[in-house]
């Protein structure tokens, strides 16, 4: 299992450290040719160059961090601009509520993939409005197997991003500004990051993270 060091918590959101957790605890599902779809600033590219064959960053035009380079390919989520059974992997994290017509991410991704291919992709049950207006949906685990199942995957993991001190944390520090002042900041989510592991409730949470599979056909 890829780690990340706690370290991060004193200058990141506590929502992007539990993320990227979701993300490198499923890293082994992420393997040959992968699709970021969805990528913005190619932040999990790097803790994959070793394992990744080939990493394809797809993303609109406006998106794109010149710390990572902008994206390999510009195009809609939608509608993806590859062949049927181009990719052993799709990694899709916090896109889904930005999709007026979701199903049609799963539709997507489910055609690109090749048999025996999985889908990671995380998503947010709770977040306040951003990239408005294009800021649609909330999900949870259950809506988030329905269309991938609907899509024809099957489920093998739906999992929590975070709890309810985890996402306390995050809440708090969105609306109240003295906890985004140093050191209050790292000293609040990192210990708000601790003691959601002792006392995990998980049913008020971040977002959730699913693994999905496309079966290979008998």
């Amino acid at each position: 299992m890829l780690k990340h060091s706690p370290r991060r918590l004193f200058r990141e959101s506590i929502a992007d450290y539990a993320i990227r957790d979701s993300v490198l605890a499923h890293a082994s599902a992420l393997r040959g040719r992968v699709l970021d779809l969805g990528s913005g600033d190619r932040r999990y590219q790097p803790y994959f160059n070793g394992s990744v064959k080939r990493w394809v960053a797809l993303d609109w035009p406006a998106v794109g961090d010149a710390r990572f380079g902008a994206a390999d390919v510009h195009g809609d989520a939608t509608s993806v601009p590859f062949a049927a059974e181009s990719f052993d992997a799709v990694l899709c994290t916090q896109v889904l509520e930005h999709v007026p017509e979701p199903q049609r991410i799963f539709a997507e991704t489910w055609r690109v993939l090749r048999p025996g291919g999985r889908l990671l992709l995380t998503a947010p049950q709770y977040n306040a409005l951003h990239e408005e207006p294009r800021d649609f949906f909330r999900y949870t685990c259950y809506g988030l197997e329905h269309l991938a199942r609907q899509a024809g995957f099957t489920v093998e993991h739906v999992e929590p991003i975070g709890g309810f001190i985890s996402l306390f944390a995050f809440v708090t520090t969105i609306h109240f500004a003295p906890l985004r002042w140093q050191p209050f900041f790292g000293l609040w989510q990192w210990s708000a990051w601790q003691l959601d592991r002792r006392f995990h409730r998980p049913k008020d949470c971040i977002g959730y993270a699913l693994l999905a599979l496309k079966r290979v056909a008998l």
